[in-house]
């Protein structure tokens, strides 16, 4: 896990000293992401600059950028097939000088190009790559968008590249980066920024399971290199062999464990692997599965005294308002504090296997199910109302000209994500794993992660097995018996009693004296949001998921209130 920048440009080439000095401006935003070790790569009217943060092999040799005879490459992330490639590699005839993934993915492009390359590994990565031969430059960005990869353009034509939004303001200090109120919007209305525009005109985001190819001459064409593919034969055998690939490091690790369904079965896979807690109600259980595997199990209380603090630096560091980030942040400050620099978290597993009943799965009802279960939702509707805001329920003046309505939203998404050959199920659950987890809390986590210069893996977001879960109908997710999640509890059940998988979904809880003084920051930002009309309340009928909206838009305006902070803007206008 790494930071990268980049320069591609004539630019390069006519001043390559002050571009060298921006290049340098960019490492720095991104330091915290790569503590372990910087370089730079100059050729032609390419710049590469890379940060890292060594998890698989930490010799030297593996740092970056890397070079092969025809190409150079900048790398973060994970490649987690990797040494199923490396073999293959080596039967074509390739020999290698580290242990790294770095190289499998670098000889990779050697031996297959970029869309070769793209077809073959699975994994989290952003990186930017450049074919000496033919003079093109690549950059592409993992299947499931959990690594950032922004990109501008100045007035000369010079294309910047970074990790994060600040890198490429680094990188321009005289662009005049405007805010882009379309992008504010959604950020009100989801929690987090959603689709390739930032909140910044002029910075952009490569879309997940995308690459962008640069033509010698300065054009760039961007092109999609992957979408879910119905698997009929895929199963658990094959979700856990995946798992397990996410095990592997050269650094001490450890597992985000909340108690719940899913991260209990991570531990069932993962059994040597010290566990962090959230402190919560389901700590107990959490304790249960870390004793039943002899592993330590530390808990994790925010420090309200410097919480808000933190969140603003936090929020410096990424480049955007994040509306819960404070949470993951003081869980991966621990992982920090206590020597871990990797972790692994379940993020993901609620959205593909069914595990909200507000998924409907109309292509399947269970004669009955556990009481503890709730029925799922029949229209999708109910289930855009927990994911976005429902706009009829307030106003921002500011952003009145451009906010969405849940009415497009559902147009728009029923038709962007749409599966063809999956079951009807498989169509929403895919709508949240590409607004809500895509936008909302792949940055959180990457931001939070990344600001405490830790990785977190998360293995449920393999594209590999979200194409094989989505390939299964709800009648294998859900069962009379065992209810939602019914493959994971059924792995469970091997290890632990029905106490532990077999009761009321809890969802993000903390204990409640935590939350009460969490939330407090929230309802205030939301009483001075009101106070100076940046929102006002519609009168009348309350629509929709009313309360949770009021709780959301208050963690929303917080966020929002911090980034402003950070950017020394006026959030009365």
């Amino acid at each position: 896990m790494c930071g990268i920048v980049g320069i591609v440009g004539d630019y390069v080439n006519a001043r390559g000293d002050d571009a060298a000095a921006k290049l340098q401006h960019g490492l720095q935003a991104i330091a915290r992401r790569g503590p372990d070790g910087e370089g730079t790569w100059t050729h032609d009217r390419v710049m590469f600059g890379h940060v890292r943060l060594a998890i698989v092999d930490p010799d030297p040799r593996s740092n970056q950028p890397m070079e092969s005879d025809n190409w150079t490459l900048c790398y973060n992330g994970e490649v987690y097939n990797f040494r199923e490639i490396r073999k293959t590699l080596e039967g074509l005839g390739h020999t290698f000088v580290t242990q790294s993934d770095t190289e499998v993915l670098l000889l990779s492009l050697e031996q297959w190009g970029i869309e070769g390359c793209l077809s073959r590994i699975a994994g989290m990565f952003a990186f930017l790559a450049h074919n000496k031969a033919t003079g093109q430059t690549y950059a592409a960005r993992d299947h499931m968008g959990i690594k950032p990869l922004l990109y501008a353009r100045d007035a000369s034509g010079t294309l910047f590249l970074g990790s994060s939004i600040t890198s490429i303001q680094k990188m321009c200090p005289d662009a005049n980066f405007t805010i882009n109120k379309t992008a504010l919007a959604s950020y009100f209305s989801l929690g987090g920024v959603h689709g390739s525009h930032t909140c910044f005109d002029g910075i952009e985001r490569l879309d997940p399971a995308h690459y962008m190819e640069i033509l010698p001459n300065g054009d760039l064409n961007i092109h999609k290199y992957w979408e879910p593919q119905y698997q009929s034969n895929f199963t658990m055998v094959d979700l856990i062999a995946i798992v397990r690939e996410y095990q592997i490091s050269d650094v001490q690790s450890a597992l985000f464990l909340s108690g719940g369904v899913d991260s209990s079965f991570l531990a069932c896979v993962y059994d040597d692997l010290d566990c962090f807690h959230l402190t919560s109600p389901e700590e107990p259980y959490a304790q249960m599965v870390a004793d039943r595997f002899g592993r330590k199990l530390i808990s994790v209380k925010p420090d309200l005294e410097t919480y808000e603090a933190d969140v603003e630096a936090a929020t410096a560091f990424h480049g955007e308002p994040m509306m819960s980030v404070g949470i993951p942040l003081a869980v991966s400050r621990e992982v920090n504090k206590h020597g871990y620099k990797m972790a692994i978290s379940a993020n993901g597993a609620d959205e593909l296997f069914l595990g909200y009943s507000r998924t409907p799965m109309p292509e399947y009802t269970p004669d009955y199910m556990p009481l503890h279960e709730t029925p799922s939702k029949q229209f999708m509707v109910e289930q855009l109302q927990h994911i976005f805001r429902d706009d009829r329920n307030f106003e921002m003046p500011a952003l009145r000209d451009v906010f969405p309505s849940m009415r497009d939203i559902y147009t728009q998404s029923l038709a962007e994500h749409r599966l063809e050959g999956f079951s009807v199920s498989a169509s929403h659950r895919w709508v949240e794993l590409m607004t809500y987890v895509l936008s909302d809390l792949n940055p959180t986590l990457d931001a939070a992660s990344m600001y405490n210069s830790v990785e977190v893996r998360v293995p449920f977001l393999d594209h590999r097995i979200v194409q094989g879960v989505l390939s299964w109908d709800a009648s294998v997710l859900v069962t009379p018996e065992l209810g939602r999640k019914a493959p994971l509890k059924e792995h469970i059940a091997k290890y632990f009693p029905q106490t532990l998988y077999q009761r009321t979904k809890l969802g993000f809880s903390i204990h409640s004296e935590k939350l009460d003084d969490i939330s407090k920051l929230s309802e205030a930002a939301l009483k001075q949001a009101l106070k100076t009309k940046t929102i006002e309340l519609q009168g009348g009928t309350q629509f929709g998921e009313y309360e949770r909206d009021m709780i959301y838009l208050g963690n929303s305006l917080f966020g929002f209130s911090k980034w402003a902070d950070a950017n020394c803007l006026n959030t009365e206008h």
